[in-house]
């Protein structure tokens, strides 16, 4: 058979419209293509759709259009993307807001695990924050390493499950996905009770204001990353800007021997341990949710202006020197100021920024705005990070496909909705209590650091290029270490909560398996062989039409149905045998080459006598495929979809993947 040529393919050719010039004599045409106005011709024959060829048709359709388009911006072209990547200065408040808005409130969570042990605890505060900061400079050399043996990305999942196998790949990529829910709940939780500790007025509207700020960073992040980056730039740097000044005046003033004094507050005052180990390990593993986030960038260098790699090296180095900085800045001004863990609410760093900006000034005003502005953008991290891995999984066959799917500003719009969905969920079921969600939160981004790490060992090792064995030493001993943690954490956390996620992450891998065991078997079923030659059909075919009435949307089935095979039989089902003939008579009056055959059922019932007539002719003759052709009315209205094509779903979702039969629907429009 012969193949057709592009220029078969095209729209119909365009006409040619004689016009007058401005002067006598002057001639010229006007050439009108119809096509112009929805597609361009690309290359080699190909069709180019433009966006008028994706906007709806109906009054519904346009309006939903166009109120996305005023809500979203305006539609992107997949040829645009490289213009949506991010200049560091826009991918750092994106990647690291998650990391930075963490010293807001990881140093208060070591101080109240602390406080269990007495107020003398305290000193532990800057020795655990020092072993913190030394953890997070081994992760950031770590992942440096794996930056530059990914370029194209090498985020956790990848990494794994490059070296490590499936399964080690599908336990990183769970543990992050977790993570990342418990990022946006936790951060927009106590960003929100920052805001409440400066403006009384909030206290018991909490939930609703985390509800909202969640669907605020969900619509921003659907009109883009690009878009998401200019418009949470702004806060991230107010809010480094005036953690770095807080920091620095408090050491200029403390330097001038002032005394810097937190506000008198209701210590929190738990039932007294005395110290231990325990109490130590749940400290430093509720500060080691500062460093819940680190891996961002190296998951997302493909979103990097190029040279790509460079450009998240870089990132990945200011924001692990800035997260050092805050970190260590602000455990030390505790100590300096005495800040304490209340119970009446106050903030450990609403006390600090109290005593260093003299009370309640315009800066502290700026600073605590500033940071229910990066508390709640650090869920920004995660919607950037969950639809992008969500999309490698269901590229790679173990999530549903349509997370692979970019929407209409080129941003994966299924991850993000469902991470929106989840994060809510979870802030609702726990009230967005800080306290409760914290012991839920860094386990699983340590497992994925482990694994992540331990795949690059064995990368170094496989690859042996120049230098080889010191980049395996460094990701071998960041393997090792960030496995004590995973250790510590599921130990100290455990009883706190943690046995949750220990349950969660397995569950979702065997889900995760479950979605690629099927992907897998549906992809054998379809398969088909490169060698083979399709030819014409090698079985007959038979069309049968459930008709109720002589009404032009089954003639509209019938004359289908002619086009597709000799043999075409109507079949009317009924009640009523003297109707019945009448409408055999009408019937072979009016239509030619079709037979009809009348079913009674005195029983009343319609459908299922058809549907066991229709399986008895197709096992009669196995040799012949049997196609139902099923009239069905277009719906205009939503309540059409009440009143029409109740028989029409009964049949279909009776027959379809029956054995021998093929149903297929004819829709019919209503005449204007």
């Amino acid at each position: 058979m012969a193949e057709a040529s592009p220029e078969r393919t095209r729209p119909s050719g365009p006409s040619r419209i004689p016009r007058s010039g401005r002067k006598p004599g002057d001639r010229r045409v006007q050439v009108d293509r119809p096509e112009a106005r929805y597609f361009r011709y690309g290359d080699q024959g190909t069709i180019v759709a433009k966006v008028a060829a994706i906007e709806p048709e109906s009054r519904v359709g346009r309006a939903g259009f166009g109120a996305r388009r005023l809500l979203f911006g305006r539609v992107l072209s997949t040829h645009e993307e490289l213009e949506q990547r991010l200049p560091k200065w826009k991918a750092l408040p994106i990647f690291s807001s998650d990391v930075m808005s963490s010293v807001a409130y990881a140093t208060e969570a070591i101080l109240f695990t602390l406080a269990i042990a007495g107020s003398a605890a305290f000193g532990y505060m800057i020795p655990i924050s020092f072993l913190i900061v030394g953890l997070l400079i081994l992760v950031t050399f770590s992942y440096r390493q794996t930056i530059r043996a990914y370029p194209n990305g090498g985020g956790s999942y990848i990494v794994a499950h490059a070296n490590l196998g499936t399964l080690a790949g599908l336990v990183a990529a769970a543990s992050l996905l977790v993570d990342y829910v418990l990022t946006v709940a936790v951060s927009v939780s106590s960003g929100i009770y920052n805001l409440a500790a400066a403006l009384p007025i909030l206290v018991g509207h909490e939930v609703p204001l985390m509800v909202g700020s969640i669907l605020l960073v969900m619509v921003v992040n659907l009109r883009g990353l690009k878009e998401s980056g200019s418009i949470f730039a702004a806060p991230t740097y107010i809010f480094l800007g005036s953690m770095l000044l807080m920091i620095g005046l408090g050491i200029v003033r403390t330097a001038l021997g002032q005394h810097l004094q937190a506000p008198a507050t209701q210590p929190f005052a738990p039932p007294i341990e005395g110290m231990s180990l325990l109490i130590l390990m749940r400290a430093f593993a509720d500060g080691c949710s500062a460093m819940t986030g680190t891996e961002a960038v190296a998951n997302g260098v493909p979103a990097f202006k190029p040279p790509e790699w460079k450009n998240a090296q870089m990132t990945m180095v200011v924001m692990a020197s800035l997260l050092g900085t805050m970190f260590l800045g602000m455990g030390w001004l505790a100590g300096v100021t005495g800040a304490v863990p209340s119970a009446s609410g106050d903030s450990i760093l609403s006390q600090i920024a109290q005593a260093v900006f003299y009370g309640r000034s315009p800066l502290y005003y700026i600073l605590m705005f500033a940071t229910m502005g990066i508390l709640i953008l650090a869920a920004q991290t995660s919607f950037a990070d969950f639809p992008r891995l969500s999309s490698i999984l269901a590229r790679d066959g173990f999530f549903p496909r349509n997370f692979a799917f970019r929407g209409e500003r080129l941003a994966f719009n299924s991850g993000i909705i469902a991470l929106a969905t989840v994060s809510i969920l979870l802030v609702v079921v726990f009230g967005g209590d800080v306290n409760r969600l914290i012991p839920l939160y860094a386990i699983g981004v340590f497992t994925s650091f482990t694994l992540s790490q331990s795949g690059m060992v064995r990368h170094w090792w496989t690859e042996r290029g120049p230098g080889w064995r010191k980049s395996a030493a460094i990701n071998g001993v960041g393997a090792v270490v960030t496995a004590i943690v995973v250790v510590i954490f599921a130990i100290a956390k455990f009883a706190l909560g943690a046995w949750i996620v220990l349950i969660i992450v397995p569950l979702l891998v065997v889900l995760m398996l479950f979605i690629g065991h099927e992907y897998r078997g549906t992809l054998v079923e379809l398969h088909v062989r490169p060698e083979a030659v399709i030819g014409p059909p090698s079985r007959g075919q038979r069309v049968i039409i459930p008709m109720q009435d002589m009404r032009r949307d089954a003639i509209q089935a019938i004359k289908l149905g002619l086009t597709m095979s000799k043999t075409v039989v109507a079949v009317h089902v009924t009640d009523d045998l003297a109707a019945a003939e009448a409408f055999r008579a009408r019937f072979e009056a009016q239509v030619r080459g079709v037979d009809l055959v009348i079913v009674e059922s005195p029983y009343r019932e319609f459908v299922r006598p058809l549907i066991r007539y229709l399986e008895l002719t197709a096992e009669k003759d196995p040799s012949v495929v049997t196609i139902v052709l099923i009239p069905e009315r277009i719906i205009n209205h939503w309540w059409e979809r009440f009143l029409y094509n109740q028989t029409a779903y009964r049949l279909r979702d009776a027959l379809t993947g029956h054995p021998g039969i093929i149903v297929a629907d004819v829709p019919f429009r209503r005449p204007r």
